[in-house]
């Protein structure tokens, strides 16, 4: 214990205060001697939302411009049910089936407007919508045959149904088009690539043919022995041919799509649709 507390000062500290007094004579902490803060006018200094987007005041030329900034009242809302209205419920995923009243095309504009009538009511426990209503829908893209075998493309969704002078929400797609089933509401033509290697390995097709035809002629006569120069020519230019179509098909297109007025149609609704009556 002696020892111990004998050598407990060689591991004091001493504390230098002197940088203390460094730091008071350049920077005294009296009121006087503070750098002053740089003042600014309450008008110099402006409140600013993030939806902003143009303001009338920071015009130097004097001219006035248009407060732009995007109202929350125009933005579009979920359709959902009418309130103090009489609705009839159509559930989700619910399949209607119809009748194309427009005809449409891989060539339609995306935007064109058609429209459908059902070929069946709509039905609930306590209320019926006959069939014969009008669905009103819009062509959302489209394309013409491609290369790479690519066909054409319509892809058609509906917008509202009108039902006793009243229009209602009515958002569906197409899964079905003269009883072929529509995959992703694309209507898509049949792809062409195959066809196209086909068309590309005909000439081959060709040309052997005739030289087997003249290789069994020359076979039956007294130059028989010529018979395997004459096959020869055919049989390579079809193996160059075969091998060589598949990248000439890359450059055909698909067949085109082109859907008839009166076409029968399927239609799944994406959310539940509350049709007014």
């Amino acid at each position: 214990m002696f020892t111990v507390l004998h050598c407990l000062p060689v591991f004091s500290v001493e504390a230098d205060d002197s940088i203390n007094d460094i730091i008071l004579q350049k920077y005294n902490s009296s009121e006087h001697s503070l750098p002053k803060l740089p003042q600014t006018s309450p008008k110099s200094v402006k409140s600013r939302n993030f939806l902003d987007v143009g303001d009338s005041s920071d015009n130097s030329s004097g001219e006035t411009k248009k407060d732009i900034s995007p109202s929350y009242e125009n933005i579009p809302k979920v359709p959902q049910k009418v309130s103090n209205a009489k609705t009839f419920k159509v559930n989700k995923w619910r399949k209607v089936n119809a009748k194309l009243l427009t005809p449409v095309s891989d060539v339609s504009k995306t935007g064109k407007q058609i429209s459908f009538v059902t070929l069946e009511p709509l039905y609930s426990k306590s209320f019926v919508i006959p069939k014969g209503s009008t669905i009103y829908g819009t062509v959302i893209n489209s394309h013409s045959p491609q290369i790479l075998g690519n066909g054409g493309l319509v892809s058609i969704k509906t917008d509202y149904i009108s039902y006793n002078g009243k229009k209602s929400y009515f958002d569906a797609n197409v899964v079905n088009v003269n009883h072929k089933h529509v995959f992703f509401n694309n209507i898509k033509g049949k792809n062409g690539y195959l066809k196209g290697v086909s068309k590309a390995m005909k000439p081959g097709k060709t040309f052997y043919k005739k030289s087997v035809k003249w290789t069994k002629k020359v076979w039956n006569s007294p130059f028989g022995i010529l018979s395997p120069v004459v096959f020869l020519p055919g049989a390579v230019f079809i193996l160059a041919d075969g091998a060589i179509s598949p990248f000439i098909a890359v450059f055909s297109k698909g067949d085109k799509i082109y859907i008839k007025r009166d076409s029968t149609v399927t239609l799944k609704l994406k959310n539940s649709a509350y049709i007014e009556y």
